[in-house]
Protein backbone atom coordinates (compact mmCIF):
# COMPACT_ATOMS: atom_id res chain seq x y z
CA UNK A 1 0.00 0.00 0.00
CA UNK A 2 1.28 3.45 -0.89
CA UNK A 3 2.04 5.65 2.13
CA UNK A 4 -0.88 8.13 2.54
CA UNK A 5 -0.13 11.79 1.93
CA UNK A 6 -3.24 13.19 3.65
CA UNK A 7 -4.76 12.57 7.07
CA UNK A 8 -8.33 13.50 8.03
CA UNK A 9 -9.03 14.48 11.61
CA UNK A 10 -11.54 16.31 13.80
CA UNK A 11 -10.36 19.26 15.89
CA UNK A 12 -11.89 21.47 18.56
CA UNK A 13 -13.07 24.61 16.74
CA UNK A 14 -14.17 26.43 19.92
CA UNK A 15 -14.79 25.68 23.57
CA UNK A 16 -18.47 24.83 24.24
CA UNK A 17 -20.64 27.42 25.93
CA UNK A 18 -22.79 25.12 28.06
CA UNK A 19 -24.06 22.18 26.05
CA UNK A 20 -21.74 20.94 23.34
CA UNK A 21 -22.78 21.59 19.73
CA UNK A 22 -21.68 20.12 16.41
CA UNK A 23 -20.36 23.58 15.49
CA UNK A 24 -17.78 23.26 18.29
CA UNK A 25 -15.87 20.84 16.05
CA UNK A 26 -14.27 21.00 12.61
CA UNK A 27 -13.19 18.29 10.16
CA UNK A 28 -9.84 19.01 8.52
CA UNK A 29 -7.48 17.41 6.03
CA UNK A 30 -3.76 17.81 6.76
CA UNK A 31 -0.48 16.53 5.36
CA UNK A 32 0.71 13.28 6.92
CA UNK A 33 4.42 13.41 7.77
CA UNK A 34 6.83 10.53 7.03
CA UNK A 35 7.65 8.02 9.75
CA UNK A 36 10.74 8.38 11.88
CA UNK A 37 12.79 5.42 13.12
CA UNK A 38 10.82 3.55 15.79
CA UNK A 39 7.42 4.70 14.53
CA UNK A 40 4.61 2.93 12.70
CA UNK A 41 1.42 4.06 10.96
CA UNK A 42 -1.99 2.80 12.02
CA UNK A 43 -5.02 2.99 9.77
CA UNK A 44 -7.79 3.38 12.33
CA UNK A 45 -10.87 1.20 11.87
CA UNK A 46 -12.91 2.04 14.97
CA UNK A 47 -12.76 5.08 17.23
CA UNK A 48 -14.49 5.37 20.58
CA UNK A 49 -16.96 8.15 21.42
CA UNK A 50 -16.98 8.70 25.19
CA UNK A 51 -18.56 11.13 27.68
CA UNK A 52 -15.27 11.49 29.60
CA UNK A 53 -14.04 13.64 26.71
CA UNK A 54 -16.63 16.33 27.50
CA UNK A 55 -14.78 17.95 30.48
CA UNK A 56 -11.63 18.22 28.37
CA UNK A 57 -13.47 20.42 25.87
CA UNK A 58 -13.91 23.16 28.49
CA UNK A 59 -11.38 25.95 28.71
CA UNK A 60 -10.31 24.74 32.16
CA UNK A 61 -10.54 21.34 33.82
CA UNK A 62 -9.87 20.19 37.36
CA UNK A 63 -8.25 16.81 36.84
CA UNK A 64 -7.09 16.41 33.21
CA UNK A 65 -5.50 18.69 30.65
CA UNK A 66 -8.04 20.49 28.46
CA UNK A 67 -8.08 20.00 24.71
CA UNK A 68 -7.02 23.30 23.18
CA UNK A 69 -8.72 24.97 20.24
CA UNK A 70 -7.14 23.48 17.12
CA UNK A 71 -6.20 20.21 18.82
CA UNK A 72 -7.43 16.81 17.63
CA UNK A 73 -10.12 15.31 19.86
CA UNK A 74 -8.58 12.51 21.91
CA UNK A 75 -9.99 8.99 22.00
CA UNK A 76 -9.12 5.32 21.92
CA UNK A 77 -9.01 3.50 18.60
CA UNK A 78 -8.25 0.15 17.03
CA UNK A 79 -6.75 -0.38 13.63
CA UNK A 80 -4.11 -2.00 11.42
CA UNK A 81 -0.42 -1.22 11.00
CA UNK A 82 0.06 -0.25 7.34
CA UNK A 83 3.63 1.08 7.47
CA UNK A 84 6.39 0.54 10.01
CA UNK A 85 9.91 1.54 10.99
CA UNK A 86 9.57 -0.34 14.28
CA UNK A 87 10.87 -3.90 14.68
CA UNK A 88 8.07 -4.81 17.13
CA UNK A 89 5.16 -3.75 14.91
CA UNK A 90 4.80 -5.38 11.50
CA UNK A 91 2.46 -4.70 8.61
CA UNK A 92 -0.93 -6.18 9.31
CA UNK A 93 -0.68 -6.12 13.12
CA UNK A 94 -3.99 -5.27 14.77
CA UNK A 95 -3.45 -2.69 17.49
CA UNK A 96 -5.14 -0.56 20.12
CA UNK A 97 -3.91 3.00 20.69
CA UNK A 98 -4.87 6.22 22.42
CA UNK A 99 -5.22 7.91 19.07
CA UNK A 100 -7.88 10.52 18.34
CA UNK A 101 -10.72 11.36 16.02
CA UNK A 102 -8.61 10.78 12.91
CA UNK A 103 -8.08 8.39 10.02
CA UNK A 104 -4.40 7.63 10.61
CA UNK A 105 -2.26 7.60 13.74
CA UNK A 106 1.53 7.55 14.04
CA UNK A 107 2.50 5.41 17.02
CA UNK A 108 5.67 4.34 18.79
CA UNK A 109 6.77 2.28 21.80
CA UNK A 110 6.92 5.51 23.81
CA UNK A 111 3.14 5.99 23.68
CA UNK A 112 1.34 5.67 27.04
CA UNK A 113 -1.39 3.38 25.74
CA UNK A 114 -0.55 1.27 22.74
CA UNK A 115 -0.49 -2.50 22.32
CA UNK A 116 -1.24 -5.35 19.97
CA UNK A 117 -4.71 -6.82 20.28
CA UNK A 118 -4.85 -10.30 21.84
CA UNK A 119 -6.07 -13.28 19.86
CA UNK A 120 -9.74 -13.96 20.62
CA UNK A 121 -12.98 -14.92 18.92
CA UNK A 122 -14.49 -11.63 20.12
CA UNK A 123 -15.07 -8.80 17.62
CA UNK A 124 -12.41 -6.11 17.51
CA UNK A 125 -14.85 -3.43 18.65
CA UNK A 126 -15.05 -5.08 22.08
CA UNK A 127 -11.61 -3.63 22.92
CA UNK A 128 -13.15 -0.16 22.83
CA UNK A 129 -16.11 -1.34 24.90
CA UNK A 130 -16.46 -3.99 27.58
CA UNK A 131 -12.87 -5.27 27.17
CA UNK A 132 -11.55 -1.70 27.04
CA UNK A 133 -11.75 1.38 29.22
CA UNK A 134 -15.48 1.01 29.86
CA UNK A 135 -15.09 -2.52 31.16
CA UNK A 136 -11.94 -1.67 33.12
CA UNK A 137 -13.69 1.26 34.79
CA UNK A 138 -16.46 -1.04 35.96
CA UNK A 139 -14.02 -3.76 37.01
CA UNK A 140 -11.77 -1.55 39.12
CA UNK A 141 -14.60 0.56 40.54
CA UNK A 142 -16.27 -2.62 41.79
CA UNK A 143 -13.21 -4.60 42.89
CA UNK A 144 -10.99 -1.80 44.23
CA UNK A 145 -13.57 0.49 45.84
CA UNK A 146 -16.98 -1.19 46.21
CA UNK A 147 -15.80 -4.63 47.41
CA UNK A 148 -19.25 -6.26 47.04
CA UNK A 149 -20.45 -9.05 49.28
CA UNK A 150 -23.10 -11.67 48.40
CA UNK A 151 -26.58 -10.50 49.32
CA UNK A 152 -25.77 -6.78 49.28
CA UNK A 153 -27.83 -4.31 47.26
CA UNK A 154 -26.05 -2.39 44.50
CA UNK A 155 -27.60 0.52 42.60
CA UNK A 156 -26.06 1.61 39.28
CA UNK A 157 -26.84 4.90 37.52
CA UNK A 158 -26.64 5.10 33.70
CA UNK A 159 -27.22 1.36 33.87
CA UNK A 160 -27.67 0.92 30.11
CA UNK A 161 -24.40 2.71 29.34
CA UNK A 162 -21.04 1.06 28.60
CA UNK A 163 -19.69 1.35 32.16
CA UNK A 164 -22.90 0.98 34.15
CA UNK A 165 -24.02 -2.09 32.23
CA UNK A 166 -20.77 -3.93 32.99
CA UNK A 167 -20.67 -2.73 36.62
CA UNK A 168 -24.14 -4.13 37.24
CA UNK A 169 -23.35 -7.45 35.59
CA UNK A 170 -20.22 -7.78 37.71
CA UNK A 171 -22.43 -7.09 40.72
CA UNK A 172 -24.64 -10.00 39.72
CA UNK A 173 -21.61 -12.26 39.29
CA UNK A 174 -20.66 -11.25 42.86
CA UNK A 175 -24.18 -12.34 43.95
CA UNK A 176 -25.53 -8.88 44.76
CA UNK A 177 -29.07 -7.64 44.25
CA UNK A 178 -28.58 -5.10 41.45
CA UNK A 179 -30.95 -2.24 40.69
CA UNK A 180 -30.30 -0.11 37.63
CA UNK A 181 -31.33 3.47 36.90
CA UNK A 182 -31.85 4.57 33.28
CA UNK A 183 -33.73 7.21 31.32
CA UNK A 184 -36.20 5.34 29.10
CA UNK A 185 -38.55 2.38 29.34
CA UNK A 186 -36.66 0.69 26.50
CA UNK A 187 -33.33 0.98 28.35
CA UNK A 188 -34.85 -0.30 31.58
CA UNK A 189 -36.30 -3.30 29.79
CA UNK A 190 -32.92 -4.08 28.22
CA UNK A 191 -31.13 -3.77 31.57
CA UNK A 192 -33.44 -6.33 33.19
CA UNK A 193 -34.27 -8.70 30.32
CA UNK A 194 -30.87 -8.82 28.60
CA UNK A 195 -28.29 -7.82 31.21
CA UNK A 196 -29.97 -9.62 34.09
CA UNK A 197 -30.34 -6.82 36.64
CA UNK A 198 -32.99 -7.53 39.28
CA UNK A 199 -34.82 -4.27 38.56
CA UNK A 200 -34.34 -1.04 36.63
CA UNK A 201 -36.11 2.27 37.28
CA UNK A 202 -36.71 5.18 34.91
CA UNK A 203 -35.49 8.26 36.78
CA UNK A 204 -37.89 10.39 34.73
CA UNK A 205 -40.94 8.69 36.29
CA UNK A 206 -42.87 10.93 38.65
CA UNK A 207 -42.78 8.28 41.37
CA UNK A 208 -39.08 7.47 40.92
CA UNK A 209 -38.26 7.92 44.63
CA UNK A 210 -40.99 5.55 45.72
CA UNK A 211 -39.94 2.99 43.10
CA UNK A 212 -36.34 3.17 44.31
CA UNK A 213 -37.41 2.70 47.93
CA UNK A 214 -39.47 -0.38 47.03
CA UNK A 215 -36.68 -1.81 44.86
CA UNK A 216 -34.20 -1.54 47.75
CA UNK A 217 -36.17 -2.77 50.82
CA UNK A 218 -32.92 -3.46 52.72
CA UNK A 219 -31.36 -0.14 51.75
CA UNK A 220 -28.39 0.42 49.42
CA UNK A 221 -24.92 -0.94 50.18
CA UNK A 222 -23.17 0.12 46.96
CA UNK A 223 -23.98 2.99 44.61
CA UNK A 224 -21.98 3.01 41.38
CA UNK A 225 -22.11 6.69 40.45
CA UNK A 226 -21.96 7.71 36.79
CA UNK A 227 -24.22 10.76 36.77
CA UNK A 228 -24.18 13.00 39.86
CA UNK A 229 -26.59 15.90 40.27
CA UNK A 230 -30.12 15.47 41.72
CA UNK A 231 -29.97 11.70 41.27
CA UNK A 232 -27.27 11.46 43.93
CA UNK A 233 -29.49 13.27 46.42
CA UNK A 234 -32.31 10.77 45.94
CA UNK A 235 -30.07 7.70 46.18
CA UNK A 236 -28.31 9.06 49.28
CA UNK A 237 -31.54 8.80 51.29
CA UNK A 238 -31.36 5.02 51.16
CA UNK A 239 -27.64 4.39 51.72
CA UNK A 240 -26.90 1.98 54.54
CA UNK A 241 -24.25 2.47 57.19
CA UNK A 242 -20.96 1.32 55.69
CA UNK A 243 -22.11 1.93 52.12
CA UNK A 244 -19.52 2.39 49.35
CA UNK A 245 -19.82 4.82 46.43
CA UNK A 246 -17.34 4.52 43.53
CA UNK A 247 -17.64 7.77 41.54
CA UNK A 248 -16.81 6.99 37.91
CA UNK A 249 -18.45 10.05 36.33
CA UNK A 250 -20.65 13.06 36.93
CA UNK A 251 -22.25 13.74 33.56
CA UNK A 252 -24.84 16.03 35.15
CA UNK A 253 -22.08 18.54 35.96
CA UNK A 254 -20.18 18.58 32.66
CA UNK A 255 -22.10 21.46 31.05
CA UNK A 256 -22.53 23.58 34.18
CA UNK A 257 -19.56 25.95 33.80
CA UNK A 258 -16.18 26.47 32.18
CA UNK A 259 -14.31 24.44 34.79
CA UNK A 260 -15.18 20.76 34.87
CA UNK A 261 -15.17 19.67 38.51
CA UNK A 262 -15.16 16.11 39.81
CA UNK A 263 -15.39 17.19 43.43
CA UNK A 264 -19.16 17.81 43.46
CA UNK A 265 -20.41 14.23 44.01
CA UNK A 266 -17.55 13.38 46.39
CA UNK A 267 -18.13 16.52 48.45
CA UNK A 268 -21.84 15.77 48.61
CA UNK A 269 -21.48 12.17 49.76
CA UNK A 270 -18.70 13.11 52.21
CA UNK A 271 -20.95 15.77 53.77
CA UNK A 272 -23.67 13.29 54.74
CA UNK A 273 -24.13 12.59 58.49
CA UNK A 274 -23.23 8.90 58.00
CA UNK A 275 -20.91 9.46 55.08
CA UNK A 276 -20.34 6.42 52.87
CA UNK A 277 -16.90 5.43 51.72
CA UNK A 278 -16.64 7.30 48.43
CA UNK A 279 -14.15 8.66 45.95
CA UNK A 280 -13.83 9.72 42.36
CA UNK A 281 -11.49 7.49 40.39
CA UNK A 282 -9.71 7.41 37.06
CA UNK A 283 -9.22 3.98 35.54
CA UNK A 284 -5.57 4.79 34.80
CA UNK A 285 -4.87 4.61 38.55
CA UNK A 286 -4.63 0.85 37.99
CA UNK A 287 -2.73 0.98 34.72
CA UNK A 288 -0.21 -1.57 36.01
CA UNK A 289 -3.11 -3.97 36.64
CA UNK A 290 -4.64 -3.77 33.15
CA UNK A 291 -3.46 -7.29 32.33
CA UNK A 292 -5.50 -8.54 35.29
CA UNK A 293 -8.68 -6.73 34.31
CA UNK A 294 -8.32 -7.50 30.59
CA UNK A 295 -7.88 -11.22 31.26
CA UNK A 296 -10.93 -11.30 33.54
CA UNK A 297 -13.13 -9.29 31.15
CA UNK A 298 -12.14 -11.21 28.00
CA UNK A 299 -12.71 -14.52 29.77
CA UNK A 300 -16.15 -13.40 31.04
CA UNK A 301 -17.12 -12.16 27.57
CA UNK A 302 -15.97 -15.34 25.83
CA UNK A 303 -17.99 -17.42 28.31
CA UNK A 304 -21.08 -15.28 27.81
CA UNK A 305 -21.11 -14.03 31.41
CA UNK A 306 -21.03 -10.40 30.23
CA UNK A 307 -23.23 -8.87 27.54
CA UNK A 308 -22.96 -5.47 25.92
CA UNK A 309 -24.61 -3.31 23.31
CA UNK A 310 -22.92 -1.04 20.82
CA UNK A 311 -23.96 1.31 18.06
CA UNK A 312 -21.53 1.71 15.15
CA UNK A 313 -21.87 4.76 12.90
CA UNK A 314 -19.88 4.94 9.68
CA UNK A 315 -17.74 7.89 8.68
CA UNK A 316 -15.33 10.07 10.65
CA UNK A 317 -17.32 13.19 9.80
CA UNK A 318 -20.21 11.77 11.86
CA UNK A 319 -18.16 11.84 15.09
CA UNK A 320 -19.25 15.35 16.23
CA UNK A 321 -22.95 14.54 15.73
CA UNK A 322 -22.67 11.21 17.53
CA UNK A 323 -20.85 12.86 20.42
CA UNK A 324 -23.53 15.55 20.77
CA UNK A 325 -26.24 12.89 20.74
CA UNK A 326 -24.33 10.95 23.39
CA UNK A 327 -24.12 13.98 25.66
CA UNK A 328 -27.84 14.58 25.23
CA UNK A 329 -28.68 10.96 26.12
CA UNK A 330 -29.85 10.17 22.59
CA UNK A 331 -27.88 6.94 22.55
CA UNK A 332 -28.05 3.32 23.57
CA UNK A 333 -24.97 1.34 24.55
CA UNK A 334 -21.41 2.02 23.46
CA UNK A 335 -20.98 4.53 20.63
CA UNK A 336 -18.33 3.79 18.00
CA UNK A 337 -17.34 5.30 14.68
CA UNK A 338 -16.12 3.04 11.88
CA UNK A 339 -13.63 4.77 9.61
CA UNK A 340 -14.48 4.15 5.95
Amino acid sequence: MRYPEINTHVILAKHPNGKVEVSDFKVEEVALRPLEIGEFLIANQYISIDPYVRPRLNMNTEYVNPIKVGDVISCEATGTVIASRNAHYALGDRVYAYSGWKKYHIGSDKDFLIRKLPTTSLPESVFLNSAGTSGRSAYFGIHRIAHPKPGETMVVSAAAGPVGSIAGQIGKIEECRVVGIAGTTEKCRYVVEVLGFDECINYKDSDFREQLRKACPQGIDIYFENVGGPLSVVVARYLNEGARVPICGSVAHYDSNSTASVSGPAEFFSSLPDAPTNRFFLVTEWFKDYAESDSWLINALEQGKLKHKETITQGLDAAPRVFVELMNSRHFGKQLIEII
